[in-house]
């Protein structure tokens, strides 16, 4: 019975907590029918009663024996002083006695074994009949609960029982489990699995089992289970079973990995608008073009990792020239000398972001047909651009590459997009900024030619005789 044999082991790891354990729990005697101790109740009940019937049957025929002897002595005293008696007639009859004695002794024994028989079974058919209506209670109960219970033998770790359940869970029939008493090990996870078996192995000697893993459904589905187990010990403390549950965890595992993906998806929010933050406040912070620009590649690059990259600004509708290029190469050197200029019609791909106004992502260079590398700007693998546009003017082009394919995302492309806002406006107010300073500085020349003019003019009315 489960409240002899297993109350340590439950109290001790908090079972009644776990649910469906407390039910089980509460079965009683109908666990101990699966676990064998219908068999060795039966087994001691036989014992117990054919034990004290032996210890019967040895009083009375010490008895019997000892009263056989005592008549045979009479008698041998009685044909030892009666000399006219024949001592083989007497000797005969002395044996006759002793025969009917012992048949009434064996009739009498047979007779009382009869009735005791008929009493044992009489009492093992009631033990019998109250064990099977205690496995049937447990049955019902087992078979209309949601866990699976189950139960496997220690040293073979092949299954003993599990419950209607297993096939609601696993979507595979018990009656494998019967062919193959190690058939759960298969619907492991494969990448599980390892981990698994050799935590059950453990467990085997420690009798600690509490695991969450995946399992796969004949639909290829895979479903989380958490599984719990717990010794049972035989006299000796011996582990002899590990009896325990698994719950079907998938839906709250999914809860788990949406909460994880949305605070992931939150944490990657926030770190985009802070770097978001962060590019716009650099970019307004100087309107020097120079600056503008390298703080643009700096900023981009905290969140697009590129290898190389371009600023390509319009002096006309159709022609670029390299304003900046990142790394800082001996062609990024020459820029601020002698800029690269390029046709926007001699690169298809170019015109198109340039006309459309919006972004482009090429995975694999080698892939289109209309991809042409600019010149001096390396052999991209990977490949995207957007533009820079300001008060609906394109300013001109932001170009990224990597030298592995696949390397940009769409994600990618919508930071990159992000970040080409604010960037042209910082380019547009640095472009006024340094119209400003060269109309400020036309008109401070112009102002200091006046002063000069004003001065010689005076000169000359003051070197005139009245």
């Amino acid at each position: 019975m489960i409240d002899s044999v297993l109350p340590k082991e439950i109290a001790n790891r908090g079972w009644l907590d776990v649910p469906g354990v407390r039910r089980y729990y509460q079965a009683g005697n109908s666990i101990c029918a699966y676990c064998g101790s219908t068999m060795e109740r039966v087994d001691r009940l036989r014992r117990g009663f054919f034990s004290s019937q032996l210890s019967k049957f040895g009083w009375r025929i010490s008895l019997t024996l000892f009263c056989l002897a005592f008549a045979i002595l009479v008698v041998a005293l009685l044909a030892a002083k009666i000399h006219s008696i024949d001592l083989s007639s007497l000797l005969l009859g002395v044996a006759l006695a002793t025969l009917c004695v012992v048949l009434l002794f064996l009739f009498r024994f047979l007779n009382l074994a009869n009735e005791q028989h008929q009493q044992a079974d009489s009492a093992l058919d009631i033990t019998e009949t109250s064990l099977l209506e205690s496995e049937e209670r447990f049955r019902q109960m087992a078979d209309n609960i949601q866990e699976i219970f189950w139960m496997i033998d220690a040293e073979t770790r092949k299954t003993l029982y599990v419950n209607l359940a297993y096939e609601t869970i696993t979507g595979r029939p018990r009656a494998v489990l019967k062919e193959d008493p190690l058939a759960y090990e298969e619907i492991i996870h494969s990448d599980d699995r390892v981990q698994v078996l050799f935590k059950l192995e453990e467990a085997t000697r420690t009798g600690d089992f509490d695991q969450r893993f995946r399992i796969v459904v004949p639909s290829g589905e895979a479903r989380w289970v958490w599984v719990r187990g717990f010794p049972v010990r035989d006299g000796k403390g011996r582990i002899r079973r590990l009896v325990g549950t698994a719950l079907d965890i998938t839906t709250q595992k999914q809860a788990e990995e949406d909460v994880a993906r949305n605070l992931a998806l939150a944490e990657s929010a926030w770190s985009e608008a802070d770097a978001m933050r962060k590019a716009t406040l650099a970019l307004t912070q100087d309107l020097r073009m120079d600056n503008v620009l390298d703080t643009l590649l700096q900023s981009l690059l905290e969140l697009v990792p590129y290898e190389s990259a371009q600023i390509l600004l319009l002096e006309s509708d159709s022609r670029l020239f390299l304003a900046r290029e990142a790394p800082n190469s001996d062609v990024a050197k020459q820029v601020a000398r002698n800029p690269l200029t390029f046709n926007a019609a001699d690169f298809p791909l170019l015109r198109r972001v340039l006309i459309g106004q919006t972004g482009l992502l090429l995975s694999d260079t080698q892939r289109e047909e209309e991809w042409r590398a600019l010149k001096g700007c390396g052999q991209p693998r990977s490949w995207l651009c957007v533009p820079l546009v300001a008060s609906h003017q394109t300013l001109g082009l932001l170009s990224l590459g990597h030298s592995a394919p696949g390397s940009f995302t769409q994600e990618h492309l919508r930071l990159a997009k992000l970040v080409a806002i604010p960037a042209a406006a910082a380019i547009q107010n640095a472009r006024l900024y340094e119209c400003a300073k060269i109309f400020g500085t036309e008109l401070k020349k112009s102002a200091s030619d006046l002063e000069e003019a004003q001065s010689a003019l005076q000169r000359l009315q003051s070197g005139r005789p009245s």
